[in-house]
């Protein structure tokens, strides 16, 4: 087991100023067996209001709310956390063998994953085996897409960035009738949050980067989990007001 410090900060600037200004966050770890949470903290400004609960899919949520004028709203997290092998012994909820809108296949990706592989005899075997050929015919592209693209939309233009890749591994696996979930978190270095996917083999969630090609030992962080982007948004709000916003996002993460 190692011990992870990561840093999270998002500040969003509005180019006039917003009021009544309701929001939900998931920007702490995601509790379960593999990680232990040894410090945790966080802040939102501004802010009046403010609770924490959890979600269907067991992710860590924060809700606040501001009724004050304001052109700049900033949140961060910190914490230590310890990791330790991706496993986890469970048998899945049928929810995650369903497609979404974003998770899709049509009979293009249907053929394409048959002729690499069966998903018959071992799931995560042959998940890598896709994940290795869908980098032949997707190739990685920032600001390819956006967080609305589906996997077929993205399959179909041939690039894409990790939730693109994880939507269209989702959308085949669940194509098959095998249970997979959608995975956002943190990764060692700087820069943003990522995206991976777990998959259910025999009644074991086993957790692959389908950006990076590999099954992941114990070096992620996971903050949310559920059937695809959209139940692991980070940051979601509404506010009063007809204004532009710019976000910015940093995330660190370390072993110390």
């Amino acid at each position: 087991m190692k011990s992870y410090q990561f840093t999270y900060q998002t500040s969003i600037t509005f180019d006039s100023k917003v009021s009544d200004h309701h929001f939900k966050l998931r920007c702490l770890p995601y509790r379960c067996k593999y990680q232990t949470i040894e410090e945790e903290d966080f802040s939102v400004s501004p802010c009046k209001n403010l609770m924490r609960s959890t979600d269907g899919f067991g992710n860590e949520l924060i809700f606040g709310s501001t009724c004050e004028p304001h052109k700049s709203f900033t949140f961060a997290s910190r914490g230590i956390v310890q990791l330790s092998q991706h496993l986890i012994v469970e048998e899945p909820n049928n929810i995650f063998r369903l497609p979404t809108i974003l998770t899709e296949a049509n009979e293009e990706m249907k053929k394409f994953a048959s002729d690499v592989c069966s998903f018959e005899t071992n799931i995560v075997k042959d998940t890598l085996s896709f994940v290795e050929a869908l980098h032949e015919r997707m190739k990685y592209e920032s600001s390819s897409t956006t967080v609305k693209t589906s996997a077929i939309e993205a399959f179909t233009q041939g690039k894409g960035v990790c939730q693109d890749f994880s939507n269209v591994v989702l959308a085949v696996l669940r194509s098959k009738g095998i249970a997979c979930r959608y995975v956002n978190g943190f990764i060692p270095g700087e820069g943003e949050s990522h995206a991976w996917i777990e998959v259910n083999d025999n009644g074991i969630w086993y957790s692959i980067d389908p950006t990076r090609k590999h099954l992941i030992e114990s070096d992620y962080l996971k903050i949310a989990q559920g059937r695809d982007f959209n139940d692991c948004t980070i940051e979601r709000g509404v506010f009063i007001g007809n204004a532009l916003q710019h976000k910015n996002v940093h995330v660190t993460m370390a072993e110390i």
